[in-house]
């Protein structure tokens, strides 16, 4: 079982990423200006260059920053900028700086909500799980953590 927002799945090699100050977060940008591109591709990766999702670093447009700015307390303010800078930094809001919003908030919740990350491993079996509920309530962290102990007896 992965330690719930502190051990990830590396998008590039699959295998866990033990602690965040082991992992980046990378992305790609779109745009001319600063304060108003859009981000997509975001992927969690280990910070070995071998795992790098967009290993050339000289690309334009592509971005990399610690998974630790991501995780913990200071996580919110990161992922929070991605979708407005704030009144103080930006004062004509033009919506959201991410293009894909389905992507970004995958992102967050892969972030934030405890036990999502190792429940993405199950995602073939999830229709099949007894605790599977198609709401909202899927997403608590009791559902997520009975569908993890449930599927992972089904593969052993």
């Amino acid at each position: 079982m992965l330690e719930p927002l502190k051990q990830f799945i590396c998008d590039k090699c699959g295998e866990t990423i033990k602690s965040p100050r082991d992992g980046w977060v990378e992305w790609l940008e779109q745009g001319d200006d600063t304060m108003y591109n859009s981000q997509y591709g975001f992927k969690i990766v280990h910070a070995d260059p071998k795992c790098y999702f967009y290993p050339d670093r000289e690309y334009p447009g592509s971005n990399s920053t610690p998974l630790t700015h991501f995780t913990g307390e200071g996580g919110y303010t990161w992922l929070l900028c991605f979708l407005d800078l704030g009144p103080l930094l930006m004062k004509d809001y033009k919506g959201p700086r991410v293009k894909d919003m389905r992507e970004f908030v995958e992102l967050m919740r892969r972030l934030t909500l405890p036990y999502y990350e190792e429940v993405r491993l199950y995602a073939g079996s999830l229709r099949t799980s007894e605790n599977f509920v198609a709401d909202n309530s899927f997403y608590e962290q009791e559902n997520l953590k009975k569908i993890i102990q449930e599927l992972s007896q089904d593969r052993r």
